[in-house]
């Protein structure tokens, strides 16, 4: 096979390749000597100082037109339909193995001045090889890292491989793998890494799988979970339309009537007072069941939610009673505070609350929902790793791909200094759902400016239900006055250690506590333990920008399938 394996060629080729893409060495360049002096006071700013004063000089200066610079080129990469090196030819659509161990799919064979050949395509790697611990460790089994674009020099390559790659996620029930090619590479997942930027491990989509090997996402989703009703399996029944217009379009349009009709099913595990519920029903889900093992936190949710079917028990028991709990979209957001920041001290509860972040798995098996989102402290992905990276391994080997990354709850209209790890995962299927983009955001950004303090607190009435004044001033007041033009910072059970009224006279009302995680005047809470409801739950508007970017994707997917019908 063909086999460079000289360690002379690659240095060689890395000096060739480094002057390549420099500029053109007969230019003139400045060379400023900052090896003389160091820093001195005033010599540097912070990011957002520096971003501050950028804004300032572009207020106060007049904008001129940008003087004209010689235009600098550097080589680029042609393309070529094919290479031969050595009597060996090298075209798109073949896979090769590196020398490092690695593997790449080729999508492009290009050449750069010195005619050097290059490869570009999809760069795998051995599932068993990966780092992280999330990724199943399959037999013969290659991760596609989708956000690894590199152009691999052709002396790399060590021999050719057969590759492959096909969007069947149900890996057990691959006939093809198990009985006529065990020995054989496939690839079916794909990852995109970010770091501290949003991250994903997704299965293939049928667009990228091989032909022979793409398999109809409808009937995926069917093996699955059976038949599902597209735009949601809730109909309310005949929408009358007031528009005129509006009517005549969806008579004409029967797709388009029925998306208007129907309504996603949403079940809600942990569910507390209701926040996630609450961001659900405002992003047009219908509540369909709940379950909690506290007591006044499900008499809250049957006040707010009457039509749905909350249970008082635990996920476990709940999962294993006779109730049905199939519906489109699940969420789960077990006990969080073992993985908190804030928790520094073991309790006796731990044991229980890592039970619980498990439990998540068996109600997927139960209810197979086409989504299932998560919602947990950021301490779950920051200092709790292994059991974090367990959770993610549970779903993608069930057949769910899997988006997660933390977000900021100011950054979506929530008056709050909140950071949250928010998982999404999608069922065999389905296409996998972005996380909201931030709505909010500082001055100059283009988004909405930061909801504040001052605004979501100083139109309650008085005489408000959970908004007494006179018990809230003889509390002692211990804290620091929160500055009413900014925001709280984390909300917990208790209120917060750094929280208290802007006025410095008094702390927070629980109907105050209440606005600041955005839940609506007129939401009705159940004594006792009002407060510790308010700080468990999630920010319904954080909960309200995921549904609605879940909403949009489902949308799309069941639009899609509805107006071109089977695939």
């Amino acid at each position: 096979m063909f086999n460079f394996n000289s360690r002379s060629r690659i240095e060689q080729w890395s000096v060739v390749y480094q002057t390549a893409t420099d500029y053109d060495s007969d230019e003139k360049r400045e060379v400023i000597d900052l090896t003389s002096e160091g820093f001195a006071p005033g010599d540097y700013l912070t990011d957002e100082a520096y971003d501050q004063l950028l804004r300032e000089l572009n207020r106060a200066e007049p904008q001129t037109p940008p003087l004209r610079s010689r235009h600098i080129t550097r080589p680029e990469k042609r393309r070529l339909p094919e290479a031969c090196l050595n009597g060996i030819v090298y075209k798109k659509g073949q896979s090769v193995q590196l020398h490092d161990g690695t593997f790449l799919r080729i999508e492009e064979v290009v050449a750069d001045r010195s005619a050097d050949i290059f490869f570009r395509g999809r760069r795998l790697i051995h599932t068993k090889n990966h780092s992280g611990k999330y990724i199943p460790r399959w037999d013969n089994e290659l991760v596609w890292i989708a956000n690894e674009a590199i152009d691999i020099p052709s002396h790399q390559v060590r021999n050719f491989v057969r590759i492959t790659f096909t969007n069947f996620c149900m890996i057990q029930k691959d006939w093809i793998k198990q009985h006529q090619r065990p020995k054989e590479l496939f690839c079916r997942l794909k990852e995109h890494y970010g770091d501290k930027k949003p991250s994903s491990v997704e299965y293939l989509t049928w667009d990228e799988a091989d032909e022979g090997f793409k398999f109809d996402p409808p009937k995926l989703r069917r093996a699955w979970r059976g038949e599902t009703k597209p735009f949601g399996a809730f109909d309310p029944g005949e929408v009358v339309d007031l528009d005129d217009d509006m009517s005549r379009q969806t008579r004409r349009d029967p797709v388009r009537a029925i998306k208007r009709r129907r309504q996603y099913t949403f079940g809600d595990a942990f569910c507390g007072a209701g926040g996630v519920t609450c961001g659900a029903r405002a992003a047009l889900l219908h509540p369909e069941w709940a379950c909690d093992k506290s007591e006044s936190a499900v008499m809250t949710y049957k006040r707010n939610y009457p039509d749905a079917n909350v249970r008082l028990m635990d996920l476990f028991t709940f999962i294993q009673s006779k109730h049905s709990t199939q519906v489109d979209i699940v969420h789960g957001s077990p006990p969080c505070q073992t993985f908190s920041p804030a928790h520094t001290i073991e309790s006796v509860t731990d044991d229980a609350n890592n039970a619980c972040i498990f439990s998540c798995l068996n109600l997927l098996q139960k209810s197979k929902p086409r989504i299932l989102t998560m919602e947990e402290t950021s301490g779950l992905f920051e200092r709790h790793r292994e059991t974090f990276n367990r959770v993610i391994l549970d779903f993608i080997e069930l057949g769910y791909a899997v988006r997660w990354g933390i977000l900021n709850c100011v950054e979506y209209g929530v008056p709050q200094l909140r950071r949250r790890l928010v998982i999404i995962a999608s069922g065999p299927g389905e296409s996998l759902p972005q996380l909201p983009k931030p709505t909010h955001g500082p001055p100059g950004s283009g988004r909405h400016p930061y909801v504040t303090i001052r605004q979501a607190i100083s139109d309650i009435r008085p005489g408000a239900p959970h908004h007494n004044t006179q018990r809230a001033a003889a509390r002692p007041m211990n804290r620091t006055p929160c500055d009413g033009r900014g925001q709280v910072r984390t909300i917990t059970c208790g209120g917060g250690e750094m929280n208290a009224h802007p006025s410095g006279r008094r702390n927070f009302t629980n109907r105050k506590y209440a606005c600041l995680q955005t839940f609506p005047r007129r939401y009705h809470f159940c004594a006792p333990h009002v407060r510790k409801q308010i700080g468990n739950a999630v920010p319904p508007k954080l909960a309200q920008a995921v549904y609605e970017e879940i909403v949009r994707s489902l949308h799309r997917t069941d639009e899609k399938e509805s107006r071109h019908g089977p695939w």
